[in-house]
């Protein structure tokens, strides 16, 4: 009974563990907004980041003139494009710069677009951890270099049944003209062997005119006398 009640344990552990890791392994709203967190503390260009209430931050940037608060807004995962063999899950984490002035995107657009791809993330499911645009575009590229060649050549917009179908037809073509040329030479000896029995017809004909003739003439010698 005793060892029925710790196999039953342990079973119940591993079980427990196994859905823990199973759900773990998901991208979740809260290991987002933390690596977010990280992402703009950690921008050479922010000068203070710090945490005011749920949502709220008090944010000052050197990249463009801004000292006030930032409030993040909605925070989205995007999962659209995971099913996808190269797809990717993302993380959006929409905010807002409280107290900018009216022409604030007409003269710092540009700085304000390099500093807002902070807020776009993407989901590593290998290791079950936030990317930032950065990491990604990094990663991305390294298993990109592990590609054999013709994965990233034009044989990689052919599917292998279609090379091999044409490679057949291509051979099909090479015995067709083989074929061709066998029955051409064939013709041609069928066409000469019949001309060359219709001049030997022709001449028979004319040996058998002359010598119709022949007869005609002893006959007539025969009938004289």
């Amino acid at each position: 009974m005793v060892k029925i009640g710790i196999r039953t344990v342990l079973f119940l552990y591993c079980f427990i563990f196994l859905i823990s890791s199973v759900v773990g392994a998901q991208p979740t709203e809260k290991a987002l907004i933390e690596k977010w967190e990280v992402i703009q503390r950690e921008d050479p260009k922010t000068v203070v980041f710090q945490k005011v209430d749920e949502g709220l931050y008090k944010f000052k940037t050197e990249r463009f003139p801004y000292d006030g608060q930032l409030k993040v807004l909605n925070i989205i995962i995007d999962d659209r494009m995971s099913d996808y063999e190269y797809g990717y899950i993302m993380g959006i984490i929409e905010v807002e710069l409280i107290g900018l002035p009216e022409d604030f995107f007409k003269k710092y657009s540009q700085s304000y677009s390099i500093w807002a791809q902070n807020n776009t993330l993407y989901y590593d499911a290998e290791t079950n951890k936030w990317l930032s645009n950065r990491e990604h575009f990094a990663k991305t590229t390294a298993k990109a270099k592990e590609f054999p060649f013709w994965r990233g050549s034009l044989w990689s917009f052919f599917d292998p049944a279609l090379i091999v179908l044409v490679i057949f037809l291509i051979i099909l073509l090479f015995v067709s003209r083989r074929m061709q040329k066998e029955n051409r030479k064939y013709m041609d000896s069928v066409i000469d062997s019949t001309r060359k029995s219709l001049e030997l017809n022709q001449k028979a004909l004319a040996l058998g005119e002359k010598s119709s003739k022949i007869l005609e003439g002893i006959l007539e010698v025969l009938k004289k006398k």
